[in-house]
């Protein structure tokens, strides 16, 4: 039977508060307390990841993070970076597993996983849907907790993301305090949830504000090459139509988008202005530099891993509950 904190306030005395302060970290108990609580964890092999004063008594925690559909480029590199800086700040074992694999091969890899040395699965699985997650659910162990760094609309695992609605609204909100009137979107997959509140965090902002409109869009994929296609599409727009500054839902078609403008003489800004989302190192490197919604992966990694020691030490809340961090804009040359 699993050990819960309940377990643990009865054998030490301490209310279950209290035991879970000091699990968590807090220094603000006796150390008397802390060590008594911290013994009788472990005694009782309770999984606790954080060391008292040094006094080598607790383990450290063991999350295996797997990735789907991974491809080189400057996204995955930042995400497994700021996930991994997380995890060295919490002294937590964060291993990176990419699978490309049937969606079968995958839940039969990470069943194999979830019954090795690590204590609990974060996934970042765009392409998954809520069925997807109900058959993880039906596979793996119940004492084995999963966590989405993946958006779907009602979650039925706990998810960790990106509040993508709030940072398209900023974008619309920069272009309206920029004067800008006439607007432009370039979309990422429709199936994929983050981009639609993209785009209807911006488009809402702009329907809302006096004197903007959006008069023009393109469907793209998230790849530099849609930007590509997407200002060809620009290019059709007549000229009375076309808009003055672009919001791209991500930086890989922004920055696409501002290659094929920058090689046919158009200014930024001047011509055109231009926002991306995902504040990527390109975004500093390109000359002009690029606006961007910032996304903080560290912070990212630092909520996931907060969020599954909550769900280690707390086996029976509730699945589904669904945590944004918060995203900010960047103001750069290019807007």
């Amino acid at each position: 039977m699993k050990v819960t904190l309940k377990d643990i306030a009865e054998e030490t005395g301490y209310s279950i508060s209290t035991v879970s302060r000091v699990l968590n970290g807090s220094d603000k108990i006796s150390k008397q307390a802390r060590r008594k609580i911290y013994q009788t964890a472990k005694q009782l092999k309770y999984p606790i990841y954080r060391t008292l004063n040094g006094d080598k008594i607790v383990d450290s925690l063991k999350i295996c993070f797997v990735v789907t559909g991974f491809h080189v480029g400057e996204f995955y590199a930042s995400l497994f970076q700021g996930m991994s800086k997380a995890a060295e700040e919490y002294s937590a074992q964060l291993s990176l597993i990419s699978m490309k694999k049937s969606f079968e091969d995958t839940v039969e890899a990470i069943k194999e996983l979830s019954q090795g040395k690590f204590e609990g699965l974060v996934l970042f699985a765009p392409e998954f849907k809520k069925e997807h997650y109900n058959i993880l659910l039906d596979e793996l162990p119940d004492d084995f907790p999963i966590i989405s760094n993946g958006l779907i609309e009602n979650p039925v695992v706990s998810t960790v993301t990106f509040d993508g609605y709030s940072g398209g609204f900023m974008a619309g909100e920069h272009f309206k305090n920029q004067k800008y009137q006439r607007c432009g979107i370039i979309k990422g997959p429709f199936k994929k949830a983050e981009a639609r509140y993209r785009v209807n965090g911006f488009r809402d902002q702009v329907v809302q504000a006096p004197d903007m409109e959006i008069s023009w869009e393109y469907q793209g994929d998230f790849s530099f090459e849609a930007g590509k296609k997407a200002f060809e599409s620009f290019q059709q727009v007549k000229e009375e139509d076309k808009p003055e500054a672009i919001f791209a839902s991500n930086d890989a078609m922004g920055h696409g988008f501002l290659e094929e403008a920058l090689a046919l003489g158009y200014k930024v800004p001047g011509d055109l202005a231009l926002i991306g989302f995902d504040d990527l190192p390109i975004c500093m490197r390109h000359r002009p530099t690029i606006s961007s919604i910032h996304t903080d992966y560290k912070k990212l990694g630092k909520v996931t891993i907060e969020k599954m020691k909550e769900m280690l030490a707390n086996p029976d809340q509730q699945e589904g509950i669904l945590s944004f961090v918060p995203v900010s804009l960047k103001h750069r040359e290019s807007s």
